[in-house]
């Protein structure tokens, strides 16, 4: 069912928020009257805001003003990932509707937007906070073949040249800057199936941890989010390509960004404690610890903590 979604929502998007007749939408799209009407559910349960009228026929609410869904688009009409972007002004979980997509043969390189989650998360089923139109929330479907640890190193590197500036990567999956959180990366394999997740604090004018810093506060502008995106997804295609090509590159990169290795560290895996050196990240992505007595481990994720004195 799914597949004809992408020509419906395109329609409803280019109307500005004008109304379209239901039979226009029919001959735009080629699909019957009770094709639509099942788009349009699959549509609503996915979080777009749709307005029906019994003489107008239909439109899509509350038009995002800062976020330019079809400029993004065109700007990675030649990548893979973005090859087709659904921005949606709410929804539970983005890598929750990733999966659901992929479910019905979306492929590769699709991203999903939402201006807020209602259950966003973060490693280890923690929530995270993702206020209305305050920051990027997105996921990326993909079918790698590579081992799935490498997607979370790409999209570090990604998101720290994009950044630059003052900004670090916290082994397994954070972007900070002097310990406060900017962005967070969440990796989710099913299967061949594989969800990266990003949460990037974009605007200062926000409830955010006290914990968190927001990209307007380290810049001391305001970033336009359309262009932003544009950055950060173009630079996650260039990444997840080296990654394929040219791990070892990407790796060497990720090293001089990280603040984790080179540390002595107490890492919480389950209901086990580890201590050690941070001492490198491995062809696969696992991090390498070793131990006072010399001995190593390889950890693919743990609660991380710096060991002081």
């Amino acid at each position: 069912m799914l597949r004809t979604t992408k020509g419906v929502l395109a329609c409803l998007e280019e109307a500005q928020g004008g109304f379209i007749p239901a039979q226009d939408l029919c001959e735009k799209t080629r699909i019957s009257a009770r094709q639509l009407a099942d788009e349009l559910t699959v549509l609503r349960r996915l979080g777009h805001a749709i307005e029906a009228d019994p003489i107008l026929g239909y439109r899509l609410a509350r038009p995002q003003v800062d976020f330019d869904v079809q400029q993004l688009r065109q700007r990675l009409a030649s990548c893979c990932i973005g090859r087709e972007i659904i921005a949606l002004p709410s929804t539970t979980s983005t890598n929750d509707v990733a999966f659901q997509l992929s479910q019905n043969g979306r492929s590769e390189g699709v991203v999903v937007f939402a201006e807020t989650q209602s259950a966003g998360r973060g490693r280890l089923g923690r929530a995270w906070v993702s206020p209305n139109g305050r920051g990027l929330w997105f996921s990326v479907l993909l079918r790698p073949r590579m081992p799935t640890a490498r997607l979370t190193v790409a999209a570090a590197v990604a998101l720290t040249r994009v950044v630059a500036g003052q900004a670090r990567i916290k082994w397994p999956n954070d972007i900070v800057v002097n310990d406060r959180k900017l962005a967070g990366i969440l990796t989710e394999a099913r299967g061949e199936i594989v969800v990266l997740g990003i949460g990037l604090n974009v605007y200062a004018d926000a409830p955010w941890p006290a914990q968190a810093i927001s990209l307007e506060e380290l810049l001391g502008e305001r970033p336009d989010r359309t262009e932003l995106a544009a950055r950060v997804l173009m630079e996650l295609d260039r990444c997840y390509s080296q990654a394929a090509q040219d791990f070892d590159g990407l790796l060497e990169e990720w090293a001089t960004r990280c603040v984790t290795l080179g540390k002595q560290i107490e890492l919480q895996i389950g209901g086990r404690r580890l201590v050690g050196l941070a001492y490198a990240l491995d062809e696969n992505g696992a991090l390498i610890v070793r131990r006072d007595n010399g001995q190593t481990e390889r950890v693919y994720g743990a609660d991380v903590t710096l060991v002081h004195g």
